[in-house]
């Protein structure tokens, strides 16, 4: 059933409302979910709401959280969430970190002590539409091979650019953890080559993959990648290393809290051109056939704002037990 964007904005915030988020954090944290689904990052999306549901009412999340910014140097900051969810915690930190690169020319928040950020593209996004150049790293569960120990541990960019900004999110891992447990929700197998079982052999099973390990993208340096993002996000950042943080189905009160870096660059401090070099650059990636990071995403983004979004039979099925239920209809 296609659901227009903004009954799904409205029913989410509501929902959100009723489990004690104000109104201003429930429609932030039903954005940053939104926007994922618009983009096709859907374990990230929908599929997330009864989890972040069942952490809200166990107390796993703070509905009503008091976040601290501490500032401990010119251009640094600690973000003390005080449990409150993921994004709700990620767009206040944006806020200010963009207001700190302004003043600065660079400048980093750690946060910390908060739920699950979803999309690390929401928050490099924002930052380059205010034209900066952003970074942003999370560490997460123990997920990929060997052990497992790192979690798919994803790093983000966003820079400013025309018509759009480039966008880079990704996992270490050759798909994000996400997408699998989507996979084995809906029983429905996955790609060869994304995961190996409790005894480290390749398999198609969701449930067996959820159970051993996901793959690093490109071997040893994925891996590499992954430590890289522990050290920026949970060792420095955070408060707590990717082996302590609770898996996804771990109870819901024990939810996961990690460590997300964010860093932001303003070009002008760094002289002028940055504007001209950055088309360059693009031009010359477009007239060699290559596709510009970010590009996809606004065309999903903008072809659900036009059409709605595609919610299965499942998925209905799952949030009418929470208490939202949806009517389609035309965008």
């Amino acid at each position: 059933m296609k659901i227009a964007l903004a009954e799904l904005q409205r029913a989410l915030s509501s929902h959100f409302q009723s489990l004690g988020l104000s109104p201003e954090h429930a429609t932030q944290f039903s954005e940053v979910i939104l926007e994922a689904e618009a983009e096709g990052n859907t374990g990230h999306g929908l599929s997330r709401i009864a989890q972040y549901t069942h952490q809200l009412r166990s107390g796993g999340l703070n509905p009503q959280p008091k976040m601290q910014l501490e500032r401990t140097r010119p251009s640094v900051a600690v973000l003390y969430a005080d449990g409150a969810p993921g994004p709700v915690a990620g767009l206040f930190a944006v806020q200010a970190l963009a207001e700190l690169a302004k003043q600065q020319g660079s400048a980093a928040i750690a946060v910390r002590g908060a739920g699950h950020s979803g999309v690390l593209s929401a928050y490099v996004g924002r930052l380059a539409q205010r034209g900066l150049v952003a970074l942003a790293f999370a560490n997460t569960p123990p997920a990929i091979a060997p052990g497992p120990v790192l979690g798919t541990n994803p790093i983000a960019l966003g820079a400013p650019a025309t018509p759009e900004p480039v966008v880079v999110d990704t996992s270490v891992s050759v798909v994000a953890r996400g997408k699998i447990l989507a996979a084995a929700k809906r029983g429905e197998p996955i790609p060869l080559g994304w995961a190996v079982d409790r005894q480290g052999n390749p398999t198609t099973d969701a449930k067996a993959a959820l159970e051993g390990s996901l793959l690093p993208i490109g071997g040893g340096k994925g891996y590499a990648l992954a430590v890289l993002v522990e050290i920026l996000a949970g060792v420095l950042a955070g408060e707590v290393l990717s082996p302590e943080l609770p898996l996804p189905w771990a109870p819901p009160e024990q939810a996961a809290k990690p460590g997300l870096l964010l860093l932001a660059f303003d070009p002008a401090a760094f002289g002028s051109g940055y504007a001209a070099r950055v088309a360059q650059m693009l031009g010359a990636l477009q007239a060699a056939g290559g596709r510009i990071p970010g590009a996809r995403r606004a065309a999903l983004k903008a072809q659900a704002l036009r059409e709605g979004i595609s919610v299965n039979d499942t998925l209905l099925a799952e949030l009418g037990k929470l208490g939202m239920h949806l009517q389609g209809g035309n965008p």
